[in-house]
């Protein structure tokens, strides 16, 4: 058995159901919607999202992919340097990485809604 399988069933037997559109599906999206409620995602574009939804629409998303900092320098209209840092987020191009993530934030979400 495969990796991404393995994580697969292991999410179906957290009580996650598949909630992939057609549309998402030949994108190379998969959703899954968690035992707490919560729809997550992950992307062949190498990121893992959580869906914000307000009465039961997906109003909006946020990342879950791991951060790093970056520095960056510019210069202001003004003619001053500015030095600071971005935060980005690594791409998790293999799939069977981004499902096992998922599966660990499964658990966690899981542990945290039962107390």
């Amino acid at each position: 058995m495969t990796e991404e399988k393995l994580a697969i069933e292991t999410l179906t037997a957290l009580g996650c159901k598949d909630v992939t559109t057609n549309r998402q599906k030949k994108n190379g999206t998969t959703c899954f919607e968690l035992p707490t409620g919560d729809i997550v995602s992950e992307h062949k574009t190498g990121y893992i999202r959580k869906y914000m939804t307000w009465k039961g629409k997906k109003i909006t998303c946020y990342q879950l992919n791991p951060q790093y900092k970056t520095p960056y320098k510019m210069i202001w209209s003004n003619g001053e340097l500015y030095e600071g840092t971005h935060n980005r987020r690594m791409l998790i191009f293999n799939r069977a990485e981004r499902l096992k993530r998922l599966v660990l934030y499964t658990i966690k979400q899981i542990n945290q809604a039962n107390g």
